[in-house]
């Protein structure tokens, strides 16, 4: 009798030891999405100036939370805030053209009219969980062109000379 009795304090004491030792976790969520604040319109593309506002293509988004700062959806999943930089580097890109009216030329001064050549601007974004080469495009502000997401170096945003087939177009 005396060991059952000595059993039991022991696994009482076992008890009250494990729970006193648990705590409960509270749930925390990383979010990455941006907080600045408005600047009154989204980045400034050559002569073109994008609103603050949701530009999807597809499944993507880009959300401009100021002139510098953009929340970014990928296939749509987690939001991430990234900072824009759209620099002065130029470089000239072909950009579909549905008409099949486009101006561009290739080499030896052929005409190809499934595109036009237009002037992209190297822009670097900077975030979760990484930064981001590409070159853009926008003729008004109602969307732009990326050539591509997701390069990792300048040199390989460089070797993509085409835009994107659709644009991201304003909601």
């Amino acid at each position: 009798m005396k060991n059952i009795i000595i059993r039991i304090i022991i696994s009482i004491v076992v008890i009250l030891v494990i729970s006193a030792c648990s705590e409960d976790e509270e749930s925390t969520t990383i979010t990455y999405t941006c907080t600045g604040s408005s600047s009154g319109s989204g980045p400034t593309i050559g002569g073109v100036t994008l609103k603050e506002a949701t530009y999807t293509q597809g499944t993507n988004s880009f959300t401009f939370v100021n002139s510098t700062s953009a929340n970014h959806v990928y296939q749509g999943q987690t939001p991430f805030c990234y900072t824009i930089d759209v620099t002065s580097t130029t470089v000239s890109m072909y950009k579909t053209n549905s008409a099949n009216t486009g101006n561009a030329t290739i080499a030896g001064g052929q005409a190809y009219p499934a595109y036009d050549n237009v002037t992209a601007y190297y822009t670097i974004m900077t975030g979760h969980p990484a930064t981001y080469h590409m070159y853009i495009f926008a003729d008004n502000d109602s969307g732009f062109y990326l050539n591509g997401w997701g390069h990792s170096s300048k040199s390989a945003a460089d070797s993509n000379t085409y835009m994107t087939g659709s644009a991201y177009t304003k909601q």
